[in-house]
């Protein structure tokens, strides 16, 4: 249970304009980002939009990301406002980013309070408010997860409620793209991370073997442990691709059973794991605003159930990569160091290998959702996913763009 339940937006113009002005070595020191790049065309869609309200949309791939959109508003010399997920605004870090606009949202649930907050954003105060559609990070700079329709849904009751307002009924939603690059050599960090795994699991140095031979045999021999705690039996000679897709499906079906719900096949890997946390989130569920005594014992009942589960999920996102040739199909430093920083998240708890990176910016021109407006009217639900297809497209696209500039890497040395 989350004291207070939601956190709303401060407003601390000083601490924004400091941290504004320390940005470049604050994203250096804490978020290992050493530059922002972005085309002055590519600005100028968002710099037309500087003295309007606005939806920013970019894909959410690290932890970072904040800092890359914050770099943004600095050379707009606008402030922004950022949705994100209540157990993120805790700590000095939460109330750092509270103070620069941040506020909260309970993922997986009706969160009417934080829906309030962001169309009074929106048609109240004219802000620009930040959403990352894919709702999770996911770790992959490459891919993206599923868009949520909630973003453009959001838009168009924010214009409904400029309407009834009297005001401009317009509200453009910008598609943004975040793609990482090694800024530095990135072998020296790759074999420091393999070495470090291989000896952490007791295992001697092949000769011959080269780096993605390697990351497959730390792969291989990390499944191994988790299939036995799972009570799968090894058959080592089956591909790695079978023994994970296994481990995923039987991990997931017991996941879903706990919670009633059932894993959706048609949807690929990473999706199937971003809507069955939602779905343990929503059966955890919140207290009632005035909860009785035996609402609070049903509601710890569930989460002592669930906290299991939801680590088991968060063992399984390391995974992910690994079922999908991820490297392979790309052999990019980028790819291969990510494929490391979730083994090493699952095997010592925290991503150890550091190469400095610049982030690269693709910025498209905005949607204007006014002009779906009288469509939308008529069919709400169609026009709402047809906005969301077309703001994942934008972001796919420039992803693919922006991959032209990723490091490429030998996999056989």
């Amino acid at each position: 249970m989350y004291k207070p339940m939601f956190v709303p937006p401060q407003e601390n113009p000083l601490l924004q304009q400091t941290v504004y002005a320390l940005l470049p070595g604050l994203a250096q020191m804490i978020a290992n980002i050493r530059d922002v790049h972005v085309a002055w065309e590519d600005f100028a869609h968002l710099e037309a939009l500087k003295a309007h309200r606005g939806i920013l949309t970019p894909n959410h791939p690290t932890g970072a990301d904040p800092f890359v959109v914050m770099w943004l508003g600095r050379m707009l010399r606008q402030p922004f406002n950022y949705l994100c997920a209540r157990e993120v605004l805790v700590g000095p870090k939460g109330w750092l980013l509270n103070q620069l606009g941040t506020y909260s949202v309970i993922r997986g649930i009706a969160d009417r309070e934080s829906l309030r907050t962001t169309r009074r954003l929106l048609a109240e105060h004219n802000r620009k408010v930040v959403i990352f559609p894919e709702g999770e990070i996911y770790e992959h700079n490459d891919t993206l997860l599923a868009f949520q329709s909630g973003v453009a849904q959001i838009g168009f009751w924010a214009l409904d409620d400029l309407a009834k307002a009297g005001k401009e009924p317009a509200l453009p939603l910008v598609p943004i793209a975040i793609k990482y690059r090694c800024s530095d050599a990135a072998r020296p960090a790759i074999e420091a991370s393999l070495r470090r795994l291989e000896a952490a699991l007791s295992l001697t140095p092949k000769p011959g073997f080269g780096a993605y031979q390697r990351l497959l045999r730390v792969g291989y021999t990390m499944l191994g442990a988790l299939e036995t705690d799972l009570g799968i039996a090894a058959d080592e000679a089956k591909e790695l691709r079978d023994r994970i897709q296994e481990y995923r499906r039987k991990l997931m079906d017991r996941v879903a059973r706990a919670v009633e719900t059932k894993v959706d096949t048609r949807q690929s890997p990473a999706d199937q794991l971003h809507l069955l946390y939602n779905d343990l989130k929503t059966w955890v569920g919140v207290l009632p605003e005035t909860p009785s005594e035996y609402d609070r014992v049903l509601y710890r009942r569930r989460v002592e159930i669930a906290a299991p589960l939801f680590y088991d999920l968060q063992r399984l996102q390391n995974f992910i990569a690994l079922t999908g040739d991820y490297v392979r199909q790309e052999p990019t430093a980028e790819r291969f160091l990510e494929v490391l920083g979730r083994l090493e998240k699952e095997l010592f708890g925290e991503v150890r290998q550091v190469v400095p990176r610049e982030a690269r910016v693709r910025i498209a021109p905005p949607i204007r959702l006014e002009e779906r407006y009288d469509e939308y009217r008529k069919n709400k639900r169609g026009v709402v996913a047809a906005v969301t297809g077309e703001m994942e497209g934008a972001i796919r696209g420039m992803l693919q763009e922006l991959s032209k500039e990723s490091t490429p890497i030998s996999l056989d040395d």
